[in-house]
């Protein structure tokens, strides 16, 4: 008798792809990878004050998703929102607004919000955006 063979792996890798991001001076540089690619996924434009006057337009990934090639997290400029559970992450040379996280635990503990227009050679008018409102959160 021979020994039962499980089936190999079929299940194929979920498409991605990976940008390259930073803020406008160059002090900070960036790959982000997003599962699916953006041109396949829904990103965000909250109508928060500081998302709407920043021009945010959001792609939320998970912490280890993004790599850092020039510059940390920590070394951002940080900027709470009023009720102190969200961080926005800005370029402390430049003022470029590169990220948002949340500070609450849960689910989004581990998440970024990254802003498209910080990443290099993506069509932003081929993007399907959902408008969410964050003005009411």
């Amino acid at each position: 008798m021979s020994a039962i063979e499980t089936p190999a792996n079929t299940s194929s890798p979920k498409p991605s792809q990976t940008y390259t991001g930073g803020c406008h001076c160059g002090r900070f540089k960036y790959e982000v990878t997003c599962s699916p690619p953006l041109a396949d996924s829904e990103v965000f434009e909250c109508n928060c004050s500081i998302c709407s006057r920043n021009g945010y337009i959001l792609t939320y990934v998970d912490d280890s998703a993004i790599n850092f090639e020039k510059g940390s997290i920590d070394e951002y400029s940080e900027h709470l929102s009023a009720n102190k559970k969200y961080g926005h992450y800005f370029c402390p040379s430049c003022g470029s607004s590169c990220f948002a996280g949340s500070h609450d635990e849960g689910p989004w503990a581990t998440m970024k919000a990254v802003n498209v227009r910080m990443l290099q050679d993506v069509d932003l008018k081929g993007l399907k955006i959902k408008e969410i409102d964050g003005k009411s959160r």
